[in-house]
């Protein structure tokens, strides 16, 4: 599969300048509409919940805690939910690609991993600016970030694979896949706190085997409620080479009925 991959460097290359370009294509301001959306969203959310959730946090709490909180952990879902969402629909979406030239598979994924996270990295290095700039104290381990993001895409295309290949014999996937989303955005502590649930809640929180990426993201940028638990380490570790593993096999297991469904 490696072998395959490599060879197609080009097209890789070619879908995410294709995909980079068309994405904000004969718009005045172009790439910057990658910023504003993420910003008017977590202004939203700021607004609408920050007298809450300060209160919440009790006052020893720094005014800008929750903020630190909501936009570390929200800027990680973005780069999760626009590579499983997108991913999963992928082939369907390229099936004249797939019909035309002797592709693997993996290679329409792999743009997508890669075309998020130039993205995503953005988003992120402007979240940092604009947290120092605002006098938020962040150390050198912020950087630590950036691989968390890149692991955590990992298990966000493992999964695409699986629900891509799904999504295309069955065309309800899609939308079972935006809804499981949704629900997912909302059974992880980022708009919200931890410590406002119920401990049985919190519990069934905490079984989220994702749940580790944000939480670690936020303990990373200093929020006194990221409720970061060491002991998922190891999950946060295996996930998304199980992810991978999975996605590949059942990819290449059912490639013959990709073919023929495209």
């Amino acid at each position: 599969m490696l072998q395959d991959v490599l060879k197609s460097r080009p097209v890789v290359w070619m879908l995410v300048r294709r995909e980079l370009k068309s994405r904000y294509a004969g718009s005045t301001i172009g790439g910057f509409w990658n910023l504003i959306h993420p910003i008017v969203m977590m202004a939203v959310y700021v607004v609408v919940f920050s007298q809450v959730m300060a209160a919440r946090m009790g006052e020893g709490a720094g005014r800008l805690d929750y903020t630190v909180h909501l936009c570390s952990g929200i800027v990680m879902w973005f780069l999760f939910n626009e590579i499983l969402g997108r991913g999963s629909g992928v082939l369907v979406e390229n099936a004249n690609m797939l019909k035309k030239m002797a592709l693997p598979e993996e290679v329409l994924f792999i743009s997508v991993y890669i075309t998020s996270m130039l993205v995503s990295t953005i988003s992120f290095l402007a979240l940092i600016l604009f947290f120092l700039a605002v006098g938020v104290p962040l150390g050198p381990e912020v950087l630590f970030v950036f691989p968390i993001m890149a692991v955590l895409g990992l298990v966000a295309v493992g999964l695409s694979m699986t629900f891509s290949v799904l999504n295309l014999l069955v065309r309800d996937v899609g939308q079972i896949v935006q809804i499981g989303l949704l629900l997912t955005f909302w059974s992880l502590p980022i708009v919200y706190l931890p410590s406002i649930l119920p401990e049985s809640v919190e519990s069934l929180i905490n079984l989220n085997p994702v749940k580790g990426y944000f939480s670690l993201t936020q303990y990373i940028f200093g929020s006194p409620e990221s409720g970061f638990n060491p002991d998922s380490y190891w999950t946060m570790t295996l996930l998304p080479f199980l992810a991978l593993v999975t996605g590949i096999a059942f990819l290449r297991k059912n490639r013959s009925e990709i073919l023929d469904s495209i």
